[in-house]
């Protein structure tokens, strides 16, 4: 019985590509002080009105800072609030489903046929990578066809040796 894995040539299918974002990677520091801010501001917004709310249908103030109404002014401002809510809820629902119908197009149309990393700097590191095997552990050819290949306890990678060669080169990953 062999256990060997055979090799025969095939590759895998690769996963799909999906778009970078640039809020999670390194750098773009004004990207991310926007966008927090920007969601700090319209969670206020929404949680501002409910504390008011809270605070003045409840038997004495919660919190003294926010703003108590009295019961006129709270049967006036709920009547608003229920056309303003009820506006908002089929206005969010058509932006999230156009939001969502727009989504699932670009993920099963767009993504698919457009490369999301840089081909130059794939090539660049793969002749990196290949370079640095040839040197380690053989010509690419006796790679491939070797059926079994021991490899010694100095010839292993060492942890983050790969991006220090990349970084060595020019090509690092971010």
């Amino acid at each position: 019985m062999n256990n060997e894995p055979e090799t025969t040539g095939e590759t895998h299918p690769q996963p799909k590509d999906f778009v970078q974002d640039n809020f999670f990677e390194k750098g773009h520091w004004w990207l991310k002080i926007r966008q927090v801010l920007f969601n700090l501001v319209f969670l206020a917004v929404l949680i501002v009105p409910i504390v008011i709310l809270f605070n003045s249908l409840s038997s004495g103030r919660l919190i003294s800072s926010f703003h108590y109404w009295t019961w006129a002014d709270g049967f006036d401002l709920a009547d608003y609030l229920n056309s303003a809510i009820l506006l908002a809820f089929v206005v969010i629902l058509v932006f999230s489903l156009a939001f969502l119908y727009r989504n699932n197009y670009r993920e099963q149309n767009v993504y698919p046929n457009k490369k999301t990393y840089d081909e130059k700097k794939l090539a660049e590191r793969k002749e990196i990578l290949d370079k640095m095997y040839t040197e380690r552990f053989g010509d690419h050819q006796s790679r491939e066809t070797v059926r079994y290949y021991a490899v010694d306890g100095e010839k292993n990678l060492p942890d983050r040796m790969i991006e220090d060669l990349f970084k060595e080169n020019g090509v690092e990953i971010r």
